[in-house]
């Protein structure tokens, strides 16, 4: 079972750096920010920083120097190739840190990355955001986590300040194929949502959503399940 905890405010003296500062990975330093922990960021374009630093966070360089100065290393970058890129000009600054990774990518390159890093001496955990950048640090913002799991436990509180984290497990792709997974689910659904609004045109659509198609899909999301009983969707296994 998924492990969840409430995003209680995490211990203020831990030290973060956070490499990458796009949308998502300046909502991440915000968020560590507000929580109260010392702050160091690194970013390829030096302007995205400087709304951070004149909030309190400290713009390193490299990523080598970013990674030095803390003890968790979060690493928000635009896929896994950008990620490897950072990770091997972060380099011997990994030794001994705890590094999460919270870049897009599929469960395979999760198992690799955790590969890499693990190589340069770092404890790994990946990671899914499942929300948009606005809504990080809200407790109903949810992120999920996998691999190494002394890490995660060790780290759990700080990682409560960008949202409830969830810990699925020691499989270091479990993130990824979960974060796949719901969104693959949330697009078929905005897919279907779609299609259903043409079919009964622009004219009617807005209340075709709120009054029938909502409710409706609502009531449907019964069907999918959730506990032991039977449902029409639960894999079953061929004997």
């Amino acid at each position: 079972m998924p492990e969840q905890i409430s995003a209680a405010r995490s211990a203020p003296h831990e030290s973060v750096a956070v490499l990458g500062l796009g949308a998502m990975g300046s909502a991440l330093a915000q968020a560590f920010l507000r929580a109260g922990h010392p702050m160091t960021v690194w970013n390829r374009s030096s302007g995205r920083s400087s709304a951070l630093a004149d909030a309190g966070a400290v713009v390193a360089d490299a990523p080598s120097v970013a990674a030095t100065s803390a003890d968790l290393v979060v690493l928000c970058v635009f896929d896994y190739a950008a990620a490897e890129e950072v990770v091997r000009a972060a380099g011997d600054a990994l030794a001994g840190k705890t590094l999460v990774n919270l870049s897009n990518g599929t469960p395979a390159q999760a198992r690799e990355m955790a590969a890499r890093a693990v190589q340069a001496g770092a404890r790994y955990i990946d990671g899914g955001i499942m929300t948009v950048p606005s809504m990080v640090g809200a407790k109903e913002s949810i992120i999920l986590y996998s691999g190494d799991k002394g890490a995660y436990t060790a780290r759990r509180e700080t990682l409560a300040a960008l949202g409830t984290p969830i810990y699925l497990g020691s499989d270091f792709g479990l993130a990824a194929a979960y974060d796949i997974a719901l969104l693959s689910a949330m697009y078929g659904m905005f897919a279907g949502a779609r299609h259903a609004t043409e079919l009964v045109g622009e004219a009617r659509a807005t209340t075709f959503i709120r009054d029938l198609l909502v409710p409706f899909l609502t009531a449907m999301t019964g069907a999918l399940g959730g506990d032991d009983s039977e449902s029409p969707w639960r894999c079953r296994q061929s004997h």
